[in-house]
């Protein structure tokens, strides 16, 4: 999920920084429509997972970490390709493969840190 949600926000953020838009228009709404989704994928998958497992512990855990990925990917979206413009090179190497490894390590952090603060 941090790599589809990261995906669009690099999207735009290349291409705002590609016609001139500045970064500071399009952090706010990116931060919030990450937030959004990550609350309501949380959301959904909490009863499912309840369910499934029969475990609020687990249950809990999954859907936490889906928000903190998703908002985590979120900033790196945003961070990689503002940080490559900033450094003079083309943004979009701030994307793709580079932007799925951070996501993906990040949310591999983010879960086992939930689980064991959680689960224990």
């Amino acid at each position: 999920m941090a790599d589809a949600v990261g995906t669009q926000t690099e999207t735009l953020v290349i291409r705002g920084l590609s016609v001139g838009v500045g970064i500071g228009r399009v952090v706010f709404r990116e931060l919030v429509t990450g937030l959004i989704v990550g609350i309501l994928l949380a959301a959904v998958v909490l009863p499912f997972t309840l369910l499934i497992w029969g475990n609020a512990e687990v249950a809990v855990t999954v859907s936490l970490a889906l928000l903190g990925a998703c908002s985590v990917a979120t900033l790196v979206a945003l961070a990689l390709p503002w940080a490559f413009s900033k450094l003079g090179h083309d943004p979009a190497f701030g994307s793709g493969p580079l932007a799925t490894v951070l996501q993906d390590l990040l949310s591999i952090v983010i879960y086992l840190g939930i689980a064991r603060a959680i689960v224990g």
